[in-house]
């Protein structure tokens, strides 16, 4: 190859290199942002919830709970660190993840919340951050939070049964429940 057809393909490379870096580092991003920002706003703000104007929480994350009398999220491996958040990555044969585990198997029975029904409640989900728990879990949570505050039964499960999320279009997914929202709405009703 000559020197000048080198020079040429070179130029070529870093053309190409900053047409590359601003389309798609510049202008695709841009352009999603704009399209989410127009159709998706609450989305794409970071679906936060709001009460009396006042950020309370998103309910895309769970939270750090300072109150025994809540719903329970699962376990954080990150202890609810927004960043960075994760797993614990603990292999299924660790004595550490064992340990663990058995540690929140006594706590949910001290509290009288039996683990076979919450088994979520023992292990930290992927993110370490995921607001969700089963219909299940929410119920026999609702049990312990009844004998705790003394609110009928029945009221708690109203509650569960208004914050419960169903699968996109009938089939995406399973009925969950999104702890942060049932929490402020455990919360507004015991005014705690």
């Amino acid at each position: 190859m000559k020197k000048n057809e080198i020079s040429s393909q070179w130029e070529i490379v870093i053309r190409f290199l900053f047409i590359s870096l601003f389309v798609f580092g510049f202008l695709y991003p841009l352009t999603i942002t704009g399209i989410t920002k127009l159709f998706f706003l609450e989305k794409a703000n970071g679906s936060l919830i709001r009460l009396n104007g006042k950020v309370v929480g998103s309910e895309l994350l769970s939270q750090k709970l300072n109150s025994n009398s809540m719903f329970r999220y699962r376990p954080s491996a990150a202890d609810y660190g927004k960043i960075p958040s994760g797993a614990s990555n603990l292999s299924p044969s660790s004595l550490e993840l064992q340990t663990m585990i058995n540690e929140r198997k006594l706590e949910l029975d001290r509290l009288g919340i039996r683990h076979t029904v919450c088994s979520e409640l023992l292990y930290s989900s992927g993110s370490g951050l995921d607001p969700h728990i089963s219909v299940g879990c929410a119920r026999e949570q609702a049990e312990f939070l009844h004998r705790v505050s003394k609110v009928p039964l029945e009221v708690i499960n109203e509650l569960i049964q208004q914050n419960i999320e169903y699968p996109i279009w009938g089939m995406m997914g399973r009925d969950r429940v999104n702890v942060t929202k049932l929490n402020l709405s455990w919360k507004q009703m015991t005014h705690e």
